[in-house]
Formats: structure tokens, C-alpha cells, sequence
């Protein structure tokens, strides 16, 4: 049949209907450039985007785009590697709403979800089940079931689970004329049935039967020969059913023959009593031909670590701890994994394996998911490389049977050194024969695209030699759907498309994937061609981003990957965990800078306040920096962008009140006795008028300040055996808290180490920093610099109380004024915390304690987590004796330093403190102890929970005799 024609421009007519019959509809540019992209090598412009609430507000989208001919793209986390999840298309993304579960069945191992449920939280909510859904993709913490089910996932533990279709029982969901369906197993009188009524769900029922004996032996004998297989749609696995289920039909379809509107799935008991082992090689071939014989000694997972994953993994401050247990520098390493093995028979493993190389055994949980993190991050790792040429995603999914996995991999490293790739990344779900090849190219310029297309043409080559896919796991989307052809054969070909057309003969759904897709190195497709140029990137920053080869690349580290939009485990990224708003994850603000410098929002550039906006609620935590894979350091980016911004639109009036408290304090605190009271009183309505929202209360300032109060303490006369510390207090403890500075000066007394506080009224330029006024924020680097320079040559250490003073002196010195000097500080400023835990852990310092149980629910501050941990304050708490620390494992507070007293950011401010900070707090018993290190958590802490939190010091500094 000939294919109808698609409008793919938003048309008034078509906003407005869908306006009319659904709540939340966008078709402005931003919103459309947000989603252009997924973790892709692509990028294009859909329509428009829904977020429905419900199956009828999906149906009524179809509904509409059927009578305007405009196609419809479903989407969860866009976390899809090929291209699926983009395309000139209304996107219906399910993740903001349509995430609950139905109905969870523990009796039948079943639950029935919606799709926009992320995998991971789903799992968490099993677990006291003892339950999980088997396959397990690296991207669970963020994918959607309905990603996993239309991409047919699986992960590392295929061997055991198969595919997502395998634990498909039944699928809601809404066809190409707008119909609701229900599909699910039925045996031959419910299909015959079924097969008779005059509607596309009757057409579809009585169709597949056809289909499947017209294409009888092109099904039993052209599907690759591999233990996975995702290209194509699954009529093998309808084939083999004693009663039809249409729903296999759907996992693996890519949105392209129908949209799911609720799942129900088969459970499977969680993996307990686990056991890994690291067998270590020097040659990548020894690794790959040793899997069939592992294989034989029945594991639960294969997989396989290259020394390039190793190298950056290594690199990376934040996941380095991850791989820790790999010894030496190996070629490559392989995880394998066994359950449910006794003693003797691990101990029988281990021997065995020992015969193919090094092996570390490894039967510590805690080590074992450190080292599955390691593994399922490894693509952003990857990405981390600096630089235009990526380790890049296009051949990353092909699979061979496993024998002859170290063939297909050496032939294509070979081939890939032949044609000028001279780094290429191999890691693996090596047991299922499934390798993820990135080679390393710059897709920039025309070289690296030709050798994109010559790898890919290799690769196709070689899977076809060998019996294997072009795609294992990922799907085939833009980067993989034209070899289809090559790899089935024309009658596999044409029965497939008779699928399509069966379920949507009008191609409404995800066109272009699966059935006639474009060229995969189609330059107008790709997010960097040859045709990218950051046109309106910044000429000269005030940052350093030397490191990164500037500000456009830094922003370019972002690789799409989605990590920034997990609702759990991390504080990345808290505006997006509040808002569920693609705009404000670290994703969408990169995506979204990138478009700026490229020209996409307008002449305006980087000056765009449309960017600005989008940038406005980011709360500078820095946990992209630690989280993000790829080291995506968007804390950093704004303050860079609202400089380049302010020099434009000039830098408004709170920005300045903010970035110059310090003066503001050193004028208004001699007059507290007057201050305080107007500050409480009648001045929250007159800063009203300045931006800041009249329920916050102002920080009352100390009748004495810290200085002036240690200035009158009696103090013995230091000894030259004593060991030295500069005091590098904040602001707010100068000014309002001078009691955690006393708490300060107790411990380092009791300690026996002198203490040398700062005569100067010092001014770490953390605010001027978070407000874009960097020429303010250097020079006060400058003077600290100077100041504290002669200390750290003579080896004294630089502490600080307040974590965000303490990266300025570790972290933006380094921007604000690269060098020596700088690197210098960086090198002697640590945490008070961290100091005493070296200390009292090496013998050089003591305390005594009184014998107070005590109960502590801990909190750390955003950038604290970031840069150094929450590690030592843990420790050091825990040596005070009956003492039980319990940290709160919430995000951010949503305060942010002045974030939270701006008026357009209060209400937000407070959704975030909700999402885990201020009911864990509100349910903690009275006796429990408060503790954060944050000036702005314990102020969010009061203002939301009213509840007193103290600074951990002060808890130490009480149980000190």
C-alpha cells in the first residue's frame, strides 16, 4: 500500500484540539527542543508534547492526531540509545503522571503497572515481596517499564530472565484509530472469536494467523542464531505460543504499532545469597574466548569490563572507590556472578576460574553493588572522555553466539585501527554474546562520520557471518533500523511490514522506526554533524574550563543518558525530582544551553531569557558534578551563563543585596538591638518589595561576633609542638552563629592544636559566586588567595564548618583563579570533621566524653556530598560514645543559600524540603538530636519541620569534659 502523507508542524487547529480534550499540552520551542533528544546520537524536532493523566486522555490524543495526520511517538525517560524515542511526532510522555501501580498480585507473581512507573522504584516497592521483574537494564533507576517493554530490555541477568516479552502477560493500550484494546493470551475459539468483529482489534486477530502461516519457514529459519534479539517484531515468539498474545508483539515495537497504556507482568523471586568473582586479564581475546567455558559452570551473570572503562572509571573522583577491588591495569575484566551456591561449590568456582586469570573473589555485598554501579554507569563513563571524538553509540548493541564473540570483536577492532579509530571501548553482557562496542569518533566532521558508516557496515558484516543481530538489547531506532533488511532477508521484510500495517496502516505511530527508516549516518539527523557550530558560545569566560576544552565542550559532556532524572538514590537532580519537568534536569538545562550556542533559540544566543529561565531553578547543589557519569558540572555552567547573561540585561538589585551580605552583616550586626527586631517585624514586607517572600525570617544577627568574642579569650601561649590549623569560618558564623565557631574553638582546645582565626573579616565570595557575579567572587579569591597562601606552604592545614566555603577554597578558587596558588589551597582545605577523624585515627589527638546516650538524625549539605561525603562527620559523631547516628538519606533541602528566601522560589523551595527532608524530620522522636552541616539546611529544617537543628560540632563540642 502506498504510505499516507503526515503533517509535521504544529498547526493552531491541532493545539487547540488538543488543548480541548487533554490538560497538559506544549508546542513552544523550548519545550520542543527538550525533547528533540534522547541518549542518542540524534536529534529531532517533534510537534508538540502531552503529558496525559490517564488511557482516555491517550486516546483522545490519537484521536486528534489521526484527523489532523499527525504522528504520535509514546515516551518515558528517553533514556533510548538508538534514536527511538524522538522524531517529528507528538510525544506522549508518560512519566510525569501515569506511574502508579494498578494492581500487585504477590499470590500469582504478577502486578499490573502504568507505563511511566520508573523500573527501579517498581523493584523497591517488590522487594518487600521478595519479588522483581527480571530483566534488568543498566538504565532501571530511570527507564520506564513502558521503555523497558517497548525496547524488549534485558540486562545482565538474561541468562536467567530472557527478555522483557518473556514476563509480558497482558497489555492495555490504545490503537491507531483511537480504540482501546486489551491484549492478552486467548485460546483458538476466544481468537476466532475475536477475529470476527468489525473493528482493528478484530482486523489484528484475525490477521496474525495469516501472517504466521504465510510466513511459516522465513520465521522458524531467518531469525539470527543468539541468545537475544531485539531487531524486528517478535512473530518468532508469537510462533511458538500454544495460545496468541498480540502483547509480544508490542515489546520490542518501539511504539510503532501501538500505544500502551497499562502492563501486567509476570514476578520473579529477587537474587538472593549472590556471589561475584573478578578474574583479571592481560589480553581482551583471552577474556572473550574464556566465556563458553564459564558459561558451563551454570552462572548467573557474565559480563564483561574493558581497561578503557577501567581507566576513566578510575579517573573520575566519584565512581573511582566503584572499581576499587580491580587490581593492577588489566586488559579486561570479567564479573561473574553465582547464586544460591554453597561453600564447596564456591570454593570449586573459584578454582576453575583462577585457571583463566587473576580472580578476586568478592562475597561482600556492599563490594558487589559497587562494582554492578560501575558497570550499569558505564556508558556516561565512557562519555566522560574529554574531547569531540566520543566513544560513540551506533554498533554498541550487535550480538553473536557466544563462541564466537572474541572473533566478532577482534575483526571489528581491527577494522576499526585499518580505518584511523585508534581507541574503541568494549564492555558486555558477555554471557549473552551481547557486546557494547564504542568506538571512539568525531562525528564533528565528515572523517568521523564516513567511519561511523564503515563501522556499521563492518559490523552488519560480521553479525552476518556469524548468525548473530545488529541489536541484543538497545533496539533498533535511527542508528540501527536500515540494516533490518540485510539481516532478514525480503519475506521477513515484508511480513513485517504487513504487521505494521495490520496494526496501523496509516503509519501514525513512531514513524520511521523499525519500517523504512533513514540512513543512520543521515548528517540532519545528528545532534554534532559536520554542520554543528557553537556559534554563539562565550568568547572569553571567566571561568577556567580549559580542562574541559571550553565552555561549549563542558556543556557537550552531556551525552543524554538521563541519570539526572532518577527519583531516588542521589540528590541529582532535586529541581526535577520536585517538578518531574524535563527542563529542569541536568539534561534538559545542557540540552538547552547547547541550543543557545548552536543558534536553535535565536539570535539571542546565550543572552536568550528563555535559557535563562530554564537555568533559574537549578539550585547550584553540584550533585550532577558527583552523580552524573559524565561529570556534567552544571553548577559551575550557570554561574558562568548569568555572568555572560548579566553583562547584557545588567545584574538585578537582590543579586547584589545577596552577594554582599558579608558587607551588609559587618554594617547591621554593632546594631542588632535595633536590626533584629525590624528584621522580624516590618522589614520581611519592605524586602518583600526586593524579591524576598515575607514568610522566610531573616537570620538575626549575634549580639557579639565570633571574632570579637575570641578576641577576649584568654589563651595559653602556643607551642611550637603543637600542630597548627587555620580557622576559614563563613559569614553567618561571623555574624549570626558565632556559637558554632565557640563550638569550634572548644574542640581544637580540648584537642591540644592551636588555632589560628583570621584577623580579617573574611568573605569566601560563595555568594557572589552562586549569583553570577564573578568579577566580585574572583577578587575576593584573590584576597583569600594572599591570605591564606603563606599558611598552606608551610604545611598548615585550612579548615572550614560550613561545606559550601569549603568548596569554594577546593573547587571555584581553581576556576575563578587557576594556578599554583590555587591548586595549593585546594590541596590544605578540608572539613573540621575530616581533620579530627585523620587526627584522632592516627593518635595524635584524644577527647573525653560523657557517657549522655545519644540519639542523631544527620543531614549533609548538598555540595558536602558532592565534593567530599558525608563520611567523616558520620565517623566522627560515632566516636562519642553511645552515640547512634542515622543520616537522613534525603536529597537537597531545597534552600540553597538564598534560593529559598526568594519569593518566585519559596513554594518551590518547600516542595523539595517535602520530598523526604521535612517529613523525615517531622517523624523523628523529640529526643532525637537534629544535625546538619548546611547554614541554609538548618534553616529549611526550622522553617519546615520546626524542628532546631544544630551543626554536628556543636553536638561534638557538648559531649567533650
Amino acid at each position: 500500500m502506498q504510505k499516507p502523507t503526515h503533517n509535521d508542524n504544529a498547526s493552531a487547529e491541532l493545539i487547540f484540539d488538543l488543548q480541548q480534550a487533554v490538560q497538559e499540552v506544549a508546542s513552544d520551542k523550548i519545550t520542543r527542543l527538550l525533547y528533540s533528544t534522547d541518549a542518542s546520537i540524534y536529534q529531532i524536532m517533534p510537534v508538540g508534547v502531552i503529558w496525559p493523566r490517564d488511557k482516555n486522555e491517550v486516546a483522545a490524543v490519537v484521536e486528534i492526531a489521526r484527523k489532523h495526520k499527525t504522528p504520535v511517538l509514546p515516551r518515558g525517560a528517553g533514556s533510548s540509545l538508538a534514536g527511538q524515542a524522538i522524531g517529528k511526532a507528538l510525544i506522549i510522555d508518560f512519566s510525569r503522571y501515569m506511574d502508579q501501580v494498578l494492581d500487585l498480585n504477590p499470590e500469582q507473581n504478577s502486578v499490573t503497572v502504568q507505563p511511566g512507573i520508573i523500573l527501579g522504584l517498581l523493584n523497591r516497592d517488590l522487594k518487600a515481596h521478595g519479588l522483581m521483574f527480571g530483566p534488568d537494564p543498566a538504565s532501571a533507576d530511570r527507564a520506564t517499564v513502558g521503555g523497558v517493554i517497548g525496547n524488549n530490555a534485558t540486562g545482565a541477568h538474561s541468562i536467567l530472565y530472557g527478555m522483557a516479552h518473556d514476563h509480558l502477560l497482558e497489555i492495555e493500550g490504545v490503537l491507531s484509530d483511537a480504540s482501546q484494546v486489551n491484549f492478552k493470551s486467548v485460546n483458538e475459539n476466544e481468537l476466532k472469536a475475536k477475529g470476527l468483529q468489525n473493528s482493528l482489534e478484530g482486523k489484528i486477530y484475525h490477521s496474525l494467523p495469516l501472517i504466521l502461516d504465510q510466513y511459516q519457514e522465513a520465521i522458524s529459519t531467518h531469525y539470527p542464531d543468539t541468545f537475544r534479539n531485539v531487531a524486528g517484531y517478535n512473530l518468532n515468539v508469537l510462533a511458538q505460543q500454544g495460545n496468541i498474545n498480540p502483547s509480544v508483539l508490542l515489546a520490542g515495537s518501539e511504539g510503532t504499532l501501538g500505544i500502551m497504556t497499562s502492563a501486567k507482568l509476570n514476578l520473579v523471586p529477587r537474587l538472593e545469597n549472590t556471589f561475584l568473582y573478578l578474574v583479571h586479564f592481560s589480553d581482551l581475546k583471552e577474556a572473550l574466548e574464556s566465556v563458553l567455558a564459564i558459561l558451563e559452570t551454570n552462572p548467573s551473570a557474565v559480563e564483561l569490563i574493558d581497561r578503557m572503562l577501567i581507566q576513566l572509571a578510575k579517573a573520575n573522583p566519584a565512581y573511582r572507590s566503584l572499581l576499587s577491588a580491580i587490581q593492577g591495569d588489566p586488559a579486561a575484566v570479567l564479573v561473574v556472578e553465582y547464586q544460591g551456591e554453597d561453600a564447596r561449590q564456591l570454593s570449586g568456582k573459584e578454582g576453575f576460574l583462577s585457571k583463566f586469570g587473576f580472580t578476586i573473589p568478592l562475597p561482600d555485598k556492599n563490594q558487589q553493588d559497587q562494582i554492578w554501579k560501575a558497570r550499569k554507569v558505564g556508558l556516561g563513563i565512557l562519555q566522560s572522555a574529554r574531547g569531540d571524538a566520543k566513544p560513540t553509540t551506533f554498533i554498541e548493541d550487535a550480538a553473536v553466539p557466544v563462541k564466537h564473540l572474541a572473533s566478532y570483536a577482534l575483526e571489528i577492532k581491527r577494522f576499526a585501527n585499518e580505518i584511523g579509530v585508534g581507541s574503541i571501548a568494549f564492555y558486555a553482557h558477555a554471557s549473552a554474546g551481547c557486546l557494547h562496542i564504542r568506538p571512539q569518533v568525531n562525528l564533528k566532521n565528515e572523517n568521523g562520520l564516513k567511519q561511523m558508516r564503515l563501522l556499521a557496515e563492518k559490523s552488519l558484516e560480521l553479525v552476518l557471518k556469524y548468525g548473530g543481530t545488529t541489536s541484543g538489547e538497545h533496539g533498533e531506532g535511527i542508528a540501527r533500523g536500515e540494516f533490518m533488511k540485510q539481516l532478514y532477508g525480503p519475506e521477513l521484510t515484508a511480513a513485517f511490514r504487513q504487521v505494521k500495517e495490520t496494526f496501523d496502516p496509516d503509519y501514525l505511530f513512531n514513524p520511521g522506526k523499525i519500517i523504512d527508516p533513514p540512513p543512520m549516518d543521515s548528517s540532519h539527523l545528528l545532534r554534532y554533524g559536520p554542520d554543528y557550530r557553537a556559534l554563539h558560545k562565550p568568547q572569553e569566560t571567566l571561568l577556567d574550563f580549559q580542562k574541559d576544552q571550553g565552555f561549549d565542550r563542558a556543556v557537550e559532556m552531556c551525552n543524554g543518558a538521563s541519570v539526572c532524572r532518577q527519583l531516588e538514590d542521589g540528590v541529582m537532580c532535586p529541581s526535577f525530582q520536585a517538578s518531574r519537568d524535563e527542563k529542569h534536569s541536568t539534561r534538559g538545562r545542557a540540552n538547552l544551553l547547547r541550543a543557545a550556542m548552536s543558534g536553535k533559540l535565536g539570535p539571542e544566543g546565550m543572552a536568550s531569557p528563555d535559557l535563562y529561565k530554564a537555568l533559574d531553578l537549578c539550585l547550584s547543589c553540584q550533585a550532577c558534578l558527583n552523580e552524573c557519569p559524565s561529570a556534567v558540572d552544571m553548577s559551575k555552567l550557570k554561574a558562568e551563563f548569568l555572568y555572560q547573561y548579566y553583562r547584557v540585561h545588567g545584574i538585578p538589585l537582590r543579586n547584589r543585596i545577596f552577594a554582599n551580605i558579608a558587607l551588609i552583616s559587618k554594617l547591621a550586626q554593632p546594631f542588632s538591638f535595633l536590626v533584629n527586631p525590624i528584621l522580624q517585624g516590618p522589614a520581611r514586607h519592605l524586602l518583600s518589595i526586593a524579591g524576598i517572600h515575607p514568610d522566610r525570617e531573616m537570620p538575626s544577627f549575634a549580639e557579639e561576633t565570633f571574632t570579637s568574642w575570641y578576641g577576649k579569650q584568654s589563651r595559653s601561649a602556643r607551642s611550637q609542638k603543637n600542630q597548627q590549623v587555620v580557622f576559614f569560618y563563613d559569614t553567618y558564623l561571623e555574624y549570626n552563629y558565632p556559637h558554632i565557631g565557640q563550638a569550634v574553638v572548644k574542640i581544637f582546645e580540648k584537642a591540644g592544636v592551636d588555632l589560628i582565626v583570621l584577623n580579617e573579616k573574611v568573605d569566601s565570595g560563595r555568594p557572589a559566586f552562586s549569583k553570577g557575579m564573578l568579577e566580585k567572587a574572583r577578587k575576593l579569591a584573590v584576597q583569600n588567595l594572599e591570605i591564606l597562601k603563606p599558611y598552606a606552604e608551610k604545611g598548615i592545614p585550612i579548615v572550614g564548618c560550613e561545606p559550601s566555603v569549603v568548596v569554594m577554597l577546593k573547587k571555584e578558587y581553581r576556576d575563578l583563579v587557576p594556578g599554583s596558588g590555587s591548586d595549593l589551597i585546594a590541596q590544605s582545605a578540608l572539613m573540621v570533621e575530616e581533620y579530627l577523624v585523620q587526627e584522632i585515627d592516627a593518635g595524635k589527638i584524644s577527647f573525653q566524653f560523657d557517657d549522655q546516650p545519644r540519639r542523631v538524625l544527620y543531614h549533609g549539605h548538598c555540595q558536602q556530598k558532592a565534593n567530599f561525603g558525608t563520611e567523616d562527620t558520620i565517623k566522627l559523631l560515632g566516636f562519642l560514645p553511645g552515640c547512634k547516628v542515622e543520616e537522613t538519606e534525603a536529597g537537597c533541602c531545597g534552600m540553597a543559600g538564598a534560593f529559598g528566601y526568594e519569593k518566585e522560589h519559596y513554594e518551590f523551595s518547600l516542595e523539595i524540603a517535602e520530598l523526604a527532608l521535612a517529613p523525615k524530620v517531622r517523624d523523628a522522636d523529640l529526643e532525637v538530636i537534629i544535625c546538619a552541616s548546611g547554614t541554609s539546611c538548618r534553616e529549611q529544617i526550622q522553617h519546615t519541620a520546626k524542628r532546631e537543628a544544630i551543626h554536628p560540632l556543636e553536638l561534638f563540642a557538648d559531649a567533650i569534659i
